[in-house]
């Protein structure tokens, strides 16, 4: 492989493409790889160090923490000019590193590193154009239950979505939006989650994806936590995800259709009856909030009908145990969702009007960003509109009829370059 590394070291930019032959032959190289890496300065000869990295990543017997922190190296380190030449091979290095911290089980290790390659694919705008390391940045920050570090970014409007600059795939996009619903979940963040989850099931399909059924599955509990029932299917929706979705997720299906009927016992008892199907799924945790979410609900509804109603009350009206009753009012005090105080000498709760005055510096600079959010994105929406009403793929399109003929799951923007 000298030929290799003396290409790598070649300081012509035209001669850097040329390395993309040589990955077949890395990959057979295993043994001498490390040695081929030494060989490459990071800063100077990042493409170089990529493409061994990557072939390095595909071996499965390699050393995972060796592996690991010639990743962190590379990451800090690297040439952005460089590496934006072979996007797919960095997105493939991030889903190796990804695999290679779940399995030595420290993904928290690479969460910091990520966050700060989210530049590299992206042009530096890492909260605007999506890239597949956004994907594998909050599959760690799940992993690792740093989902603050995620918030900031999963929040941010994402605008651009370029295949050819970040090598991005619809499953990467997918993938992005599905753990943004988990993240939001996570933080209690229902109706964003509710929102991330549903561009998932909505998203243009052909066939009805994995990503979709489990963020379906997610999209029912989570609604019934936030609002005690489903909703339909969004008019968007795919005619090929409609019709079969619901076949895959009979004991949520089930689930929901007993929180229609109205009865606690018959809503616990389908759930234990599907117990094993959501603790299989990652979600009999959501479940269980599902079900509390009733009482809490309950609850709140009392607060607009009486001004005062001892603990004992509470419980018999909304049909718990007394001390529960008082954790449930504690906890909903605690998180804002009602405001009330409890008088522990006699256990009267005094319900009160919310002390919120929607005024001082806080909510008017949360005011001043949010308008300053939307006029960014009406730019541009503007912007977007304008390039595709020139393009010379619409502009044919609308020429020859079809551009006034769409059906409601035809993709507008198909063969628009």
């Amino acid at each position: 492989m000298d030929s290799f590394v003396l290409d790598a070291q070649n300081p012509n930019p035209k001669n850097l493409k040329n390395l993309l032959k040589y990955e077949e032959q890395l990959e057979r190289q295993l043994v001498s790889l490390d040695n081929i890496l030494g060989a490459l300065d990071v800063r100077n000869h990042s493409l170089g160090q990529l493409l061994v990295l990557k072939a390095k990543g595909a071996d499965q017997n390699k050393n995972r923490n060796t592996f690991i922190d010639q990743c962190n190296n590379f990451f800090r380190n690297c040439n952005f000019e460089q590496v934006r030449i072979a996007p797919a091979q960095f997105s493939s290095l991030s889903k190796f590193y990804t695999e290679a911290l779940f399995e030595v089980r420290q993904p928290i290790r690479g969460v910091a590193i990520l966050k700060e390659a989210l530049n590299i694919l992206s042009d530096n705008k890492p909260t605007s154009n999506l890239t597949p390391i956004h994907t594998d940045f909050l599959q760690l920050c799940i992993l690792s239950k740093c989902y603050h570090q995620a918030l900031p970014l999963i929040e941010s409007n994402i605008t651009h979505i370029n295949p050819e600059q970040s090598s991005i795939a619809i499953k990467d996009i997918l993938c992005y939006f599905y753990y943004s619903g988990i993240i939001f979940t996570a933080l209690k963040k229902y109706k964003k989650a509710i929102e991330a989850f549903k561009f998932v099931i909505t998203a243009p399909a052909s066939a009805l994806s994995a990503i979709a059924v489990e963020a379906y599955k997610k999209y029912l509990i989570v609604n019934l936590i936030q609002y005690g029932t489903t909703q339909h299917f969004p008019r968007c929706t795919p005619a090929v995800v409609q019709r079969n979705i619901k076949s895959h997720c009979k004991p949520y299906t089930e689930f929901v259709q007993s929180f229609s009927n109205g009865s606690l016992n018959d809503i616990i008892n389908k759930s234990s009856s599907g117990a094993e199907f959501f603790q299989k799924d990652n979600n009999w945790g959501l479940v269980k909030l599902s079900i509390k979410s009733i009482h809490r609900r309950n609850i709140k509804k009392l607060t607009q009908t009486f001004m005062t109603l001892s603990i004992s009350d509470i419980a018999e009206k909304v049909n718990i145990p007394k001390a529960k009753a008082e954790q449930f009012v504690l906890k909903m005090i605690e998180e804002g969702e009602i405001f009330a105080t409890i008088n522990q000498k006699d256990g009267m709760v005094t319900f009160d009007e919310c002390f919120e005055d929607f005024s001082g510096p806080a909510i008017l600079n949360d005011l001043d960003r949010n308008i300053n959010n939307i006029v960014s994105l009406e730019s541009k929406i503007k912007d977007m509109d304008e390039k595709i009403s020139l393009s010379n793929g619409y502009l044919k399109k609308l020429a020859s009829g079809k551009g006034t003929q769409l059906s409601q799951y035809e993709d507008p923007m198909e063969d628009i370059n």
